[in-house]
């Protein structure tokens, strides 16, 4: 998921999972901040904004904002998910 606008904070593009070979996107080079969160996976929609005011209080970052899935489930913690956010550096 991307988040092209800071301000409006609202989900502007979906990304799926497709062959390697498949692949429409790849991330612009470059240093990025970013932090992992382990949450519920019902959770995981409304965390955005959340997730986009703490790390712009950490960083000056820019546009966009990624949310990625970084791991699918944890062993132990039934219904939960790690989530990845990042977003570029302003350096």
């Amino acid at each position: 998921m991307i988040v092209d606008d800071f301000e409006k904070a609202e989900i502007s593009r979906f990304f799926k999972v497709v062959e390697r070979k498949e692949g429409n996107y790849v991330k612009v080079a470059g240093k990025y901040a970013c932090f992992y969160q382990e949450m519920e996976n019902d959770d995981v929609a409304g965390n955005g904004p959340k997730a986009l005011e703490f790390l712009r209080n950490k960083a000056k970052i820019v546009p966009p904002f990624y949310q990625e899935d970084f791991s699918s489930s944890v062993s132990g913690h039934d219904g939960s998910v790690i989530i990845k956010y990042s977003a570029k550096l302003d350096l």
